[in-house]
């Protein structure tokens, strides 16, 4: 990964101190957890001292890994990501404005840029590479991380070379009810995160201007088949060059494959590029995920890994909770919760990897699993987005979260149904992925061909009611792979033949797409299903938590749904349990000792 902080002065003059930019050197040990001796650290300061671009990278210094600072003339840039096109770094830096080029181009990434005109930065349509920005003393900060934007800005307006993090509270009512932000928030006060597809703006002199670049509009349902494969066309287009940056590398890619739709659909646009891979898959040796991935790789001609999960005595193993929340608001920056894994830090690995993440970018976001298309059905869910766990919090945080919900039925007003799609792209995609994405940065050279930039604008471009039906993503898959059409997924069909095919010549195939059952322990989730092995830690750690939690909470609430064994809502469990360990600091120390594992008892 490439980690980035950028700083400018406000006016022209005026010089960055040097005690800051110290501090923020040093501030990049908490920002991301990175052993110091794996940094490989790259610097440009304006020739002023009114700018400077500090960068830090664990990627190996040869091909086909970039510079971390690129410069051309009296200009810097660095990228987060990847960009799709060889030439695509030098186009960013001699464009007059980054809002000139960024949309024309593929990748997944976000950029940085200093100059005489200032301080700039910008993110791709699904901002999976964040840009987070802040002020002070008389400084802007721009930087992939939002720690470092927050300490270097912290150090700037105390003077101290190391700052304590200073939490804005109230913006954590969201990580409550879901555990990641449903805004532009951080955990960091004064911290924000830049909107999907905008440009930060900050001339010397002039005020800092965060401009929204345009979405692209939807064209009209197509009438007929021949039409619906005409309008695919440029998703596939787009596809097919998303798996072109693979063969930068000299080895196959590693695709994460399941069961499911997602993951099959890039093996498919690999094998119709030609681009060599081979599929990974993990569970227990029966379940779904495991047999299906084989069976696709099998009938593209490829290889696929298994690894069979750890289980012992009917029980899975498991690493305790508080570590586990440790490491998570660590790589996280406390915006995820400890329900989800993420790789910890290993010593980076060059192959390629890929997965199906970012596929509901396809179908139609929180569509996806939305059945009630009404109005009615419609406000329910960004109810439940915005206000849900209302009993956890208190009247004050419930307030704070009532404007965003009014927001957004106001927008439904003016947009329809498309509020769900690009919601879920807005906060799922841009702030949930964007934590867990910079481990998988961290540790390999990861690619997400579905955030690509010009695939998400060509999926975009589709009415989201037909992305809803599935039947772009099953044209696409079937122009690639004709030979994974009767292959089932795990658990459900196409959406748009669910119920039964299209016609009656179809009938033997969609017999034959039947999905498989389930077997034994293949669905057990331990991190839902658990007992008193796990209930009693959380009980314990969350109650005696920092004070500033429960400024937001309801203590009543929580003790009474901590006391639920099996518990109904086990996610407020984790997230409250995160944000304990956020608010406490102790993310700041190592990671806590003499915490075994613990063997949570297969339920079925």
């Amino acid at each position: 990964m490439r980690a980035y902080l950028a700083v400018a002065v406000r006016r022209p003059g005026d010089r960055i101190d040097p005690a800051v930019l110290t501090a923020a050197r040093r501030s990049i040990t908490e920002a991301v957890p990175v052993p110091p001796d794996r940094w490989r650290t790259a610097e440009w300061l304006s020739p002023d001292g009114g700018a400077a671009l500090l960068a830090w990278s664990n990627e190996p210094s040869e091909a086909p890994f970039p510079d971390p600072v690129l410069t051309s003339g009296d200009r810097a840039l660095g990228y987060c990501g990847y960009l799709g096109g060889k030439g695509d770094a030098d186009l960013l830096l001699a464009a007059d404005r980054l809002d000139d080029r960024v949309d024309d181009l593929g990748g997944c990434f976000s950029v940085f840029r200093l100059g005489p005109d200032g301080l700039q930065a910008a993110t791709s349509i699904t901002r999976a590479c964040p840009v987070y920005h802040a002020e002070g003393g008389g400084l802007r900060f721009a930087a992939s991380r939002a720690l470092l934007a927050h300490l270097a800005a912290r150090a700037a307006a105390t003077g101290l070379s190391r700052p304590t993090p200073v939490y804005a509270v109230m913006g954590l009512q969201s990580l409550v009810r879901h555990g990641f932000f449903a805004s532009d928030e951080t955990p960091f006060e004064g911290v924000s995160a830049l909107p999907n597809a905008a440009t930060l703006v900050a001339p010397f002199g002039g005020a800092v201007d965060v401009v929204p670049r345009p979405l692209p509009e939807q064209g009209p349902a197509p009438r007929s088949r021949r039409e619906a494969r005409e309008r695919v066309a440029p998703l596939a287009e787009a596809l097919l060059a998303a798996v072109e940056p693979f063969r930068r590398h000299d080895r196959p890619v590693r695709i994460a494959l399941s069961g499911g739709r997602d993951s099959r659909l890039i093996a498919a646009a690999c094998h119709a590029a030609g681009v060599p891979f081979f599929g990974a898959t993990h569970g227990l040796a029966d379940s779904p995920d495991v047999v299906l991935a084989q069976r696709v790789a099998a009938a593209l001609g490829a290889e696929c890994q298994v690894t069979i999960d750890r289980q012992r005595s009917g029980a899975v193993v498991v690493r305790h909770p508080l570590r586990r929340a440790h490491a998570l608001v660590r790589m996280c920056e406390g915006m995820n919760s400890a329900y989800e894994g993420v790789n910890g830090w290993a010593p980076y690995d060059p192959e390629p990897r890929t997965s199906g993440s970012g596929g509901e970018r396809l179908r139609g976001g929180f569509l996806t699993d939305q059945r009630d298309l009404s109005p009615k059905g419609v406000r329910a869910r960004l109810k439940t987005i915005f206000l849900a766990q209302q009993e956890f919090l208190n009247a004050d945080a419930n307030a704070y979260a009532e404007r965003y919900y009014d927001e957004w039925c106001d927008r439904y007003e003016r947009d329809g149904l498309d509020v769900l799609d690009k919601l879920h792209m807005f906060y799922k995609t841009g702030r949930w992925l964007a934590g867990s994405h910079t481990a998988t940065l961290m540790n390999w050279a990861y690619y997400h061909p579905f955030l690509d930039n010009r695939v998400v604008r060509a999926a975009l471009a589709l009415p989201v009611e037909w992305r809803l039906s599935e039947e772009p993503v099953a044209l696409v898959m079937e122009t690639f792979a004709p030979r994974l059409r009767d292959v089932p997924f795990d658990g459900k069909r196409w959406r748009f033949e669910r119920d039964r095919p299209r016609s009656l010549r179809e009938w033997p195939g969609w017999r034959r797409r039947a999905t498989p059952p389930g077997k034994g322990a293949a669905g057990f989730n331990w991190r839902k299903s658990y007992g008193p092995e796990l209930a009693d830690i959380f009980r314990e750690y969350i109650l005696d938590g920092p004070p500033e939690l429960f400024s937001i909470l309801d203590r009543a609430a929580v003790e009474r749904r901590l006391a639920e064994v099996p518990p109904r809502r086990p996610g407020q469990s984790w997230n409250l349990l995160t944000l304990g360990v956020l608010l406490s600091g102790a993310w700041r120390e190592s990671e806590p000792s003499g915490l075994p594992d613990v063997e949570v008892p297969i339920r079925t």
